[in-house]
């Protein structure tokens, strides 16, 4: 009789594409883990019981009947370090990955924020470049595409409105399905009822990225062309990129959970101690595999570099925290002020959060499997604290700020803040960027050192936009040996 050891646990991650399939082939991740690792699948059930007065022979049924109903989705969670690292081009064969700038976990940020896989390619219609025109329309014309090698793109076309200064000429234009196979940009043609002048035109942009992926830094420094950039302008879809996660836990026991996405991560600032990200999620199945045979992988990333290799973990006592009244930009949020406060932080967290469901049919007389996900509204935020303290751009002066009447007339914040987990320059650092949060007013800790603690929501510019900018991961690594 064999025991297994979470000592002996390894976690290899196979990234699927935007299709949900992964090739014989393709590249595997395998993702150091800590110790508290979970997953766990049971049954939804149903009871039946009676409940009846008693018979005239003094008896009362009180009988009980189970059912099972379906499969749950399975539930798995995991914690890992914020570890970025800089890898070369002698040592990215089959090691560490294409040469530049890499997270540990950054199949699973990835995951975390998009639907295709690292280094997807998308073959669909982003978007339409519109030049306009003089034509004024009656009607808003139909939109239609020709060429390019793909099909299925569909638009619709939106007027100014009456009273506009531009009234009847086309104002945007919205993809509405992207299509697939575009290996080049459609013609794109605009048909209607115009009154006069000449007409619009527009060009399709194809073959976007669809990754989460913005930017990867090939070299070290402190610059953002230096650093791999992730954000989440990807993130407003359905579904996300599904996985399947293989835990290896020795002596050839391997449990495979199938279709698994990510929910949510959150990091967490331990003054004392390492840079860590917690990690959740579910699957639609766990797959129990006793003869070791894993998925074929052309190449397993290692990520991370050699056991020896601590040069790229970090220490959370480096961290920093920026928080100021954001500018505007495309929002129509007033500030409070002009004030920008430099908060020395003591803790905090920030966790983003994709409230995903699982549907499973329930069918009567028959227990069902876990089908598919669906994602829920985008959560992003967190909390910091900070001594209350004196000085211009001071925490006392934060607060004062919040709960003065100004502030309290504007009924939605409009900050940016970053966190710099590592500092502001040097490596390894990471830094997370969320351009427009409300913060809520900080309440008083009483302890021995008097402190402030407050919760933030990072929030998109324009909350109908279709290209969210709330939340953005930049990592600098350094170079492995």
């Amino acid at each position: 009789m064999a025991l297994f050891f979470q000592r002996d646990a390894s976690l290899t991650v196979y990234p699927e594409t935007s299709a949900g399939a992964f090739a014989n082939g393709d590249t595997a991740y395998v993702v150091p883990l800590l110790e508290g690792f979970s997953f766990s699948q049971t049954t939804n059930s149903s009871e039946i019981t009676l409940s009846e007065m008693e018979s005239t022979g003094g008896t009362s049924r009180r009988g009980r009947k189970m059912f099972n109903d379906s499969l749950a989705p399975v539930e798995w969670s995991f914690s890992t370090y914020l570890r970025p690292f800089l890898s070369g081009t002698t040592n990215n064969a089959a090691t560490y990955g294409a040469a530049g700038q890499h997270l540990v976990d950054e199949v699973l940020w990835n995951a975390l924020l998009a639907k295709g896989r690292v280094g997807e390619v998308a073959t669909e219609v982003e978007s339409i470049t519109l030049t306009r025109g003089s034509s004024v329309f009656t009607t808003a014309p139909t939109v239609s595409f020709s060429g390019g090698g793909g099909s299925g793109a569909t638009a619709t076309a939106v007027l100014f409105p009456t009273g506009h200064a531009d009234a009847g000429k086309i104002s945007h234009v919205n993809v509405t399905a992207g299509g697939s196979g575009y290996s080049s940009a459609p013609t794109v043609a605009f048909s209607g009822s115009p009154d006069s002048g000449s007409g619009h035109s527009g060009v399709a942009v194809v073959g976007d990225a669809d990754d989460a992926l913005l930017s990867r830094g090939t070299a070290a420094g402190d610059a953002d062309a230096n650093a791999m950039i992730m954000d989440s302008r990807r993130s407003n879809k359905s579904a996300l990129e599904t996985m399947t996660l293989e835990f290896n836990l020795g002596s050839n026991q391997l449990y495979k959970i199938t279709k698994a996405v990510v929910n949510s991560a959150t990091v967490n600032f331990d003054v004392d101690g390492i840079a860590t990200v917690e990690w959740s999620g579910m699957g639609a199945n766990i797959v129990s595999v006793t003869d070791g045979t894993q998925i074929t992988s052309a190449k397993k990333i290692t990520e991370g570099g050699r056991a020896a290799d601590t040069n790229n973990f970090i220490r959370n006592r480096l961290t920093s925290m920026s928080i100021a009244f954001a500018d505007g930009g495309n929002s129509d949020l007033s500030p409070i002020n002009d004030n920008a406060y430099a908060l020395t932080v003591t803790g905090g967290s920030i966790s983003i959060e994709n409230n995903l469901s699982y549907l499973t049919p329930e069918e009567l007389g028959v227990v069902n499997k876990p089908i598919e996900h669906v994602t829920g509204a985008r959560n992003v935020g967190g909390s910091f604290t900070c001594y209350l303290a004196t000085g211009t751009g001071g925490s006392r002066e934060f607060f004062d700020d919040l709960v003065s009447d100004a502030a309290l007339g504007v009924t939605t914040h409009d900050f940016a803040v970053t966190f710099n987990v590592g500092g502001t320059t040097g490596q390894p650092r990471v830094a997370f960027t969320m351009p427009h949060c409300h913060v809520e007013v900080p309440s008083h800790s009483i302890e021995d050192v008097i402190s402030l603690e407050t919760n933030f929501t990072s929030l998109q510019s324009d909350m109908e936009s279709n290209v969210p900018d709330d939340f953005t991961i930049k990592s600098f690594g350094k170079a492995l040996a």
